[in-house]
């Protein structure tokens, strides 16, 4: 998803909030996309469980898979209440927009660690298959694979990214899908799906 991101605080935890780039959509498609992607999120995680669980029958491969989860723990989309907190209009085009909120609705997510110990990876594109050849992007391509078969053919994770940490653990964020359904803007259908099996 085309993001803008800023930094906020919720309770204890320090937070990614996100929206749609104006460019990109009006007020009810960021709402819609940030609904997405935030399904996307639970799903992914559902799909990463059932990896592992399929990974028990074989625990020669188990042992050399990294930690990996998405990163959808407290996630949440919110809603800013605009009679309380009113979000000002864009500027004219041309001008700096200095926003922190271009739209009431935003998505939560806990802030990654970063730093010199952490790196993001993009692991595959929209369209790009994953063709990783390091153990952790092989991990992740297999992943993705598994997503597929596990489906039936019905949905595929695509622009796979996260953070790999010191302990080569892996947190994945920012979902996109192609599937026989809508999953937003960036799904492209079941065609996607059907050429990356052509590639596998």
């Amino acid at each position: 998803m085309v993001l803008t991101c800023s930094q906020g605080r919720y309770g204890p935890k320090d937070y990614a909030i996100l929206q749609s780039k104006p460019a990109m959509t009006e007020t009810a498609g960021n709402e819609n996309d940030l609904v997405n992607e935030l399904a996307l999120l639970g799903l992914g995680q559902w799909f990463l469980n059932s990896f592992y669980q399929c990974a028990e029958d074989f625990p020669e491969v188990k042992k050399l898979l990294p930690s990996m989860k998405w990163n959808n723990e407290d996630v949440f989309v919110g809603t800013v209440d605009t009679t309380a907190t009113p979000i000002s209009a864009r500027p004219p085009a041309g001008e700096t927009d200095n926003c922190t909120l271009l739209f009431p609705h935003f998505l939560a997510t806990p802030l990654l660690s970063s730093g010199s110990q952490y790196r993001e990876v993009k692991f595959s594109g929209n369209e790009d298959v994953g063709n990783n050849m390091d153990p952790v992007g092989e991990a992740v391509d297999a992943y993705a694979h598994h997503i597929v078969a596990d489906s039936f053919g019905n949905i595929l994770f695509t622009d796979l990214q996260g953070i790999i940490g010191p302990d080569t653990s892996v947190v994945l964020f920012d979902p996109q899908a192609h599937s026989i359904l809508k999953s937003g803007y960036w799904d492209k259908g079941r065609g996607m799906i059907k050429a990356f099996l052509r590639q596998h």
